[in-house]
């Protein structure tokens, strides 16, 4: 249960940011707020769901058991998921500000892309820890 229900949060995440990047190059109106909103949103309900799945018996406890040297590794990693569900609330409150949609849409959506970025970046270091824990042999030539 757990193992699929960690699948769908990533898929999730997956379309929401598509509709992210997607809505980021629409033009400024209300309704591109609106719809920017709704996609933050959601995306603020999945990522504490992911990480509660993921540290369910302890973030990245397969690797640490493994490797318990990597603690560093994994607790930068475990950091990061806190600091990007931080940034990405900060930017979702910038938009509840109003008035001027334009500007809060040229301010807001360069922060977004970054954040979106970093997200992405994070996900890929996480993969390319457990691969390697993976495949690494203790005492071989990995």
């Amino acid at each position: 249960m757990t193992t699929r229900r960690l699948r769908q949060c990533t898929e999730l995440e997956y379309i929401l940011l598509g509709d992210l990047r997607d809505l980021l190059e629409e033009s400024a109106d209300e309704e591109t707020v609106h719809w920017l909103e709704v996609v933050l949103d959601a995306l603020l309900d999945t990522l504490p769901e992911e990480f509660a799945l993921k540290s369910d018996h302890g973030y990245l406890q397969d690797v640490l058991e493994r490797f318990p040297s990597w603690d560093t590794k994994v607790a930068k990693l475990e950091a990061g998921y806190s600091q990007l569900f931080n940034r990405l609330t900060q930017l979702r409150d910038r938009l509840n500000y109003g008035g001027d949609f334009q500007r809060i849409a040229v301010t807001v959506s360069s922060d977004l892309t970054a954040w979106m970025n970093s997200f992405i970046e994070h996900h890929q270091e996480e993969r390319e820890l457990v691969s390697m824990a993976a495949n690494y042999e203790v005492g071989g030539d990995g």
